[in-house]
């Protein structure tokens, strides 16, 4: 049964929810480079203790740590930050729902994405046009705003301008599917952790138990070979279409491939130190990244994991 909202427990945790949030808003502003890494866990306490407590203490987290952030970011940040920011703490709250009904991992990083992307391409419409310029001329902006960012941060990049712009022009081609792989990652690093957390306390939950079986639908393999097809036959719009949704099924091609990897690992009960320098030579050489991709691509005719006879 669910604690009341006056529970000493209850209010005790939930102002430790808070501080969680508050403690990674301050590791953004103040460590920009460090705090890229550290906005990937800010859905977690909204997770952490929407299970753990209920409705309730998940959506007075969020919403009192966004009212903070509104707060901060009047003087910190641009608006396109802050709106960011409160979307990851609603994205605590949906997969906290969609968890707790056991739906299964697809469904809940499908939904998931699903609302957090239209959220996105609603209030940017809604913003473009309030704002009378065109999308455009507003991610351009936005993009040059944070390249001047990270120049001042890291003054050893040397790029001039006319690179700058080249860099630009290449980044608006892909910023769609560069947005959903960023925002779909999160949530596949919190649902491993909060996994993690769980099991800690004892707690299973049926659909993400057994994520190293995870596989992709057969039919985004011929998504896959067309949209390859398109983005090196086709040019125009169907081409840059073509391209961003390439990139986005290889994030889906590299969750089977890790998958499949974490599946051999638990298999042959490999030493934690053996794991952990193969998942860091994933994470750091783009050739191994490949190759996982490509491992989670062939695993649909394949079937390195054997999954369809165990499941007759």
């Amino acid at each position: 049964m669910p604690l009341s909202i006056t529970h000493p427990v209850f209010i005790k945790e939930t102002f430790t929810g808070i501080i969680f949030c508050l403690v990674i808003y301050g590791v953004v502003f103040a460590f920009p480079l460090l705090g890229v890494f550290v906005l990937l866990f800010l859905p977690l306490p909204v997770l952490f203790y929407r299970l753990k407590l209920g409705r309730h203490s998940g959506a007075l987290i969020a919403g009192t740590s966004f009212f903070i952030l509104v707060l901060i970011a009047n003087a910190k940040g641009p608006a396109f930050d802050t709106f960011y920011f409160g979307l990851l703490l609603v994205t605590g709250m949906v997969l906290g729902e969609c968890l707790e009904r056991h739906m299964s991992i697809q469904k809940t990083m499908g939904l998931t994405a699903l609302l957090g992307v239209g959220a996105v391409f609603a209030v940017f419409m809604i913003y473009t046009i309030g704002q009378g310029r065109s999308v455009s001329t507003i991610m351009t902006d936005y993009m040059n705003q944070s390249l001047s960012i990270a120049k001042q941060l890291s003054p050893e990049i040397g790029m001039d301008q006319d690179m700058t712009q080249r860099l630009i022009a290449s980044l608006m081609i892909v910023m769609p599917a560069m947005f959903i792989v960023s925002f779909v990652t999160t949530l596949w690093l919190n649902i491993l952790i909060i996994k993690k957390l769980l099991q800690v306390k004892g707690i299973t939950i049926k659909s993400i138990e057994h994520l190293n079986r995870y596989k992709a639908p057969d039919m985004l393999v011929w998504v896959f070979i067309g949209c390859a097809t398109a983005s090196m036959i086709l040019s125009g719009p169907v081409k840059i279409f073509g391209i961003n949704c390439l990139i986005v099924l290889m994030l889906v091609y590299f969750f089977q491939g890790i998958a499949v990897v974490s599946f051999f690992f638990q298999q042959k009960n490999t030493p934690m130190a053996l794991k952990g320098l193969c998942y860091f030579l994933i994470a750091v050489q783009v050739y191994v990244l490949i190759l996982v991709i490509g491992l989670g691509f062939f695993d649909n005719w394949i079937d390195f994991r054997k999954l369809t006879a165990s499941r007759k």
